[in-house]
């Protein structure tokens, strides 16, 4: 029989904000301390690498949630997922809204499925507010992310990705320890794509393999925008 415990742990993240929030950018710094500037796509994106929090190897698969079309909730990619990073720009007031208005849908109460109440299933969940390089077109005060996280129960960060600024890492970092052995059956596996290597400088939370899979967009149920939605 083989020996679970001889595997690395499997976390899996999904983040999710608007478009031009920095959220590729946010994730290739963190698997490889690179930035690569200004990057959209209109697809999700899944990395894959082997980190390690607290001495101990994860792998680590992370789906990139296209913002291209916010009228549409990502509950499957949510369903997928072990934690969820909601990634805001401090300097664009509607994307903070975006990241509030999904953060409400999740802790709906009303709602029993675990990608719209992960309270009930204790998915840790993250927010962020990246772009603080640019503070001098802030839009979104410190306290307002702090408000809102605290009231949803999620961890908060502001950092600047550009920047490299140890928040981020801090953040990804407190979010993979927060995971526990996943107990929900997911609906999809988007493991099982074929990916490209990307290749990455080293760093003391992974090693230099890592992947990056072009996802096709999930079927998810159609839904009213988000800023429409039903409470």
């Amino acid at each position: 029989m083989r020996d679970e415990r001889s595997s690395p742990s499997r976390v899996r993240i999904a983040v999710i904000g608007s478009s031009r929030v920095g959220k590729s950018a946010l994730i290739v710094r963190y698997l490889t301390r690179r930035y690569i500037g200004e990057y959209h796509s209109n697809t999700d994106l899944l990395y894959r690498q082997t980190v390690t929090i607290n001495g101990t190897p994860i792998e680590l698969e992370v789906i990139d949630v296209s913002g291209s079309n916010l009228e549409k909730f990502p509950t499957e990619q949510i369903q997928w997922a072990d934690a969820c990073l909601l990634v805001y720009s401090v300097t664009d007031r509607t994307s903070f809204e975006y990241a509030t208005e999904v953060l409400n849908i999740l802790k709906k109460p009303h709602n029993s499925s675990p990608a719209h109440n992960p309270a009930s299933s204790g998915m840790p969940l993250a927010l962020l507010g990246n772009k603080t390089d640019l503070d001098h077109l802030r839009q979104v005060p410190t306290k307002d992310g702090q408000s809102v996280s605290a009231a949803h129960g999620a961890s908060f960060s502001e950092a600047s990705v550009a920047d490299n600024t140890g928040d981020l890492y801090r953040c990804m970092d407190k979010l993979l320890a927060e995971v526990r052995t996943p107990q929900r059956t997911r609906k999809f596996s988007v493991t099982k794509m074929l990916g490209s290597l990307i290749g990455g400088q080293n760093n003391n939370n992974q090693t230099t393999r890592g992947s990056v899979v072009a996802c096709p967009r999930v079927p998810t149920p159609t839904r009213p925008a988000l800023a429409a939605a039903a409470p």
